[in-house]
């Protein structure tokens, strides 16, 4: 079945059941009396619900009158998910790669087009409640989770920065009065070597602890051809734990810290092929000049100079909760982050060891939020504040070796960018479901937002002078400042027309401040706002053995921050504006008891409306004009979206039964994407043909807690660019880029009790 024909196949049957979505994608955990934990229905048939704090409240995924999405921990432990791009699939709408060690977050079209030092992305990371502006930490979190909340659309009233696009929230285990234990070891190809364990107790009747830890290795996906070592390999340690005091019944206090730390050869550019040609269509940059006389193949490289990736995020958070009363509670949540990274790639003409390309940042963040919270028969009222400091410090660097030509063993400036990004910024906002009649509910909403931005950045490129390295770059600093302020609103109804059967409606505004392009020393960039339209249905029919949803949204999308190659530069730019619609369903069914299959389908319309801007790779055409610099410049308008696939689809089907000992349960995935662009300019050479792969599992689960999981993942051993980008003119503009995993299989064995 061709693509064009699957994709009208499904996506007529969505719109012929009229309803989607599945927002409970597997099991939950079992209540644990906190309002930040999952709830398994206790129901011995039909599908199971999970209980979310999307809106900041505990309520059920079916009764939250937004657009999201829940993987409970049981499913992610199944499918030895370790990273956000294990459940990219499986959320309508959501796009996960990753490039420069940094996670590329895309909902509805709307993410982070931009890979220098100091950028943000326009969806939302939040674990246990606390922002993490580093995209980098967002891949580096994922274990002894409960469970991820994905919420899409714009969520500019309750969570506010950077949620332009939507939010990801990671919900981790919390401690138990009751000991429980576990520990998971797996054991795949490429001498994959996966452990995580974790311990819960109480430590008396009013203190617990929890402690848990990961380890991830693997051998390299590829091979540097030049100096035989393996590239794309992985070497990580991660440890959390966690403190609960409970003093009285009325006051919580948790404390947590965690530490992340990874060294190794991952994270490097990969080469794709040409980008640039000549008028009579030759390639700009032979293979050949670029890696020294060899096409190395997607998955190795070819350098002299072997690439590496350090990487160590660690945090520390206080949680305070104090019931005020039956019906009003007051919660703090204090939180630090620091972050640290340093990718060193090499891109090398002729194979010499002449220029290397290095990107590092060091941030640390403060984040404070306050939340007033109402929950009465006719009230769900959230009042809040909240405040961010962070400071950035990055650069993206080329140093030139005269030494590998004959010269001098002598640095000799190449390129630099780089400099120090402060930001400030706070809000208070305040969001109330007020229920009309007992069917008919009323929500409003409403965020102000104000934050400052602060950088003193440098921009340096010259082959012609000496100087210490010690010194830095010679320009003198760019320092310049700029506040931006904004009001985003939401209002939104939702009626139960029948039993779980409910419709709804909503209009919110989010809002992504401006932002300097750290390094580029140029001015600041227009804040993102986005006017969206939703509406959608949630249904859980057949005495609970389908649950089918539905969302259709408008966005009316201005002022995008997006990003290019220009000159040597890694930089931003608005975008005039854009036009996103779509459908997306979820459905799950239990045709006969212990079978499960689910389906999550995704339509985007995600276009610029209008979008000139210049491509220093290609050559001037019919209808492209010079820009002040004499590049040549195309009209985008009508151009789809980066990382922003027209549709996905993700089928998949789960039978569990009894067997001596225990129960097995059988487990198929298959995933379908159409072509993914990754640049505006909508070039299929910078681009991930349309494409499809399938994941397999068998879980023999014992009466005692053992569990065996067998798993393939990838099995056709397909090649997918997960990211991709035109490299500088200085290397005559190849693609370069970054390749998901190839197939692995391997057998996971965990003990829980």
């Amino acid at each position: 079945m061709t693509y064009r024909h699957l994709r009208s196949a499904t996506l007529s049957s969505v719109a012929a059941i009229a309803v989607a979505a599945s927002p409970a994608l597997a099991q939950a955990n079992a209540p644990q009396g906190d309002e930040g934990t999952a709830t398994a229905a206790t129901e011995t048939t039909g599908i199971a619900d999970i209980v979310v704090t999307a809106q900041k409240r505990a309520e059920s995924v079916q009764d939250t009158p937004i657009a999201v999405s829940a993987i409970g921990g049981a499913a992610l432990a199944q499918r030895g998910a370790t990273d956000l791009t294990a459940i990219a699939s499986t959320v309508p709408g959501l796009n996960v790669s990753e490039q420069v060690g940094q996670a590329r977050l895309t909902l509805r079209g709307i993410g982070v087009d931009n890979i220098s030092t100091g950028a943000e992305s326009s969806v939302a990371f939040n674990q246990d409640g606390v922002f993490f502006s580093r995209s980098a930490a967002a891949l580096a979190s994922f274990y002894d989770v409960e469970r991820v909340e994905v919420l899409r659309g714009p969520q500019g009233t309750l969570y506010g920065r950077n949620a332009t696009g939507g939010s990801v929230n990671i919900i981790t285990n919390r401690p138990t009065f009751n000991t429980k234990a576990g520990v998971s070891l797996t054991y795949g190809n490429y001498d994959t070597i996966n452990a995580e364990a974790h311990y819960s107790t109480g430590l008396s009747d009013k203190v617990a602890m929890r402690l848990a830890g990961q380890i991830q290795s693997h051998s390299g996906y590829g091979e540097n051809r030049v100096t035989g070592t393996d590239v794309d390999n992985k070497h990580s340690q991660a440890v959390r734990g966690q403190l609960l005091f409970q003093p009285t019944e009325r006051l919580t206090i948790l404390l947590g810290a965690d530490y992340y730390h990874q060294k190794d050869r991952s994270n490097i550019y990969h080469y794709f092929g040409p980008a640039g040609f000549t008028a009579s269509g030759d390639p700009v940059t032979p293979t050949g000049l670029l890696l020294g006389g060899f096409d190395p193949g997607p998955r190795n490289v070819a350098s002299v100079r072997d690439p590496s990736n350090k990487a160590e995020f660690w945090g520390a958070r206080a949680d305070i909760s104090y019931e005020l009363s039956d019906t009003l509670s007051l919660r703090s949540l204090t939180a630090y982050r620091s972050s640290s990274f340093l990718v060193k790639s090499d891109l090398n003409p002729l194979g010499l060891d002449l220029f290397q390309i290095d990107f590092g940042e060091t941030s640390d963040e403060y984040t404070q939020e306050l939340q007033l919270n109402l929950d009465t028969d006719r009230n769900k009222l959230v009042v809040g504040a909240f405040y961010m400091h962070e400071k950035i410090d990055g650069f993206i660097k080329g140093p030139f070796n005269l030494l590998a030509v004959g010269g001098p063993d002598l640095f000799v400036q190449g390129f630099y960018s780089g400099g120090r990004l402060k930001t400030n910024a706070a809000a208070i906002f305040a969001q109330d479901s007020y229920s009309l009649t007992d069917a008919l509910r009323l929500t409003l909403g409403a965020r102000y937002s104000w934050e400052k931005k602060k950088v003193a950045d440098q921009s340096d490129f010259n082959f012609d002078d000496l100087y210490d390295p010690a010194a830095g770059p010679r320009f003198p600093a760019n320092r310049d400042s700029k506040t931006f302020k904004s009001f985003t609103p939401k209002i939104g109804l939702d009626f139960d027309i029948a039993r779980d059967v409910m419709v709804y409606a909503s209009y919110s505004k989010g809002f992504k401040a401006g932002t300097f392009n750290l390094g580029s020393t140029g001015p600041a960039l227009d804040p993102e706002k986005v006017d969206a339209y939703e509406i959608g249905l949630k249904s859980t029919v057949l005495d609970g053995h389908l649950r089918a949803n539905l969302s259709g949204f408008y966005y009316d999308y201005s002022d995008l921050q997006v990003g290019k190659v220009q000159g040597q530069l890694l930089v931003l730019e608005n975008a005039a504006a854009a036009e996103i619609y779509g459908l997306e369903g979820e459905f799950t069914l239990e045709p006969v008891r212990d079978l499960i299959i689910t389906l999550n389908a995704s339509w985007l319309h995600s276009r610029f409306k209008n979008y000139v801007t210049a491509d220093q790779a290609r050559p001037a055409g019919d209808g492209t004009t010079l820009d002040e610099n004499g590049v040549p410049a195309f009209d985008l308008s009508g151009n789809r979206l980066p990382q922003a696939p027209r549709y996905t689809i993700d089928l998949s089907a789960q039978y569990s039964f009894d067997v001596p000992g225990g129960s097995l349960t059988v487990r198929g995935e298959s995933n379908w994407s159409d072509r993914i662009y990754f640049s505006p300019f909508n070039l299929n050479h910078v681009s991930q043909p349309a494409f499809n792969t399938q994941n397999a599992f068998v879980t023999y689960r014992t009466d005692n807690g053992l569990r065996l999981t067998g798993f393939v993942r990838n099995i056709g051993n397909e090649t997918i660019r997960a990211s991709g980008q035109v490299a500088t003119t200085l290397l005559g503009s190849p693609v370069i880029g970054f390749v998901k995993p190839p197939r692995t299989y391997g057998l996971t064995i965990a003990f829980d009790y």
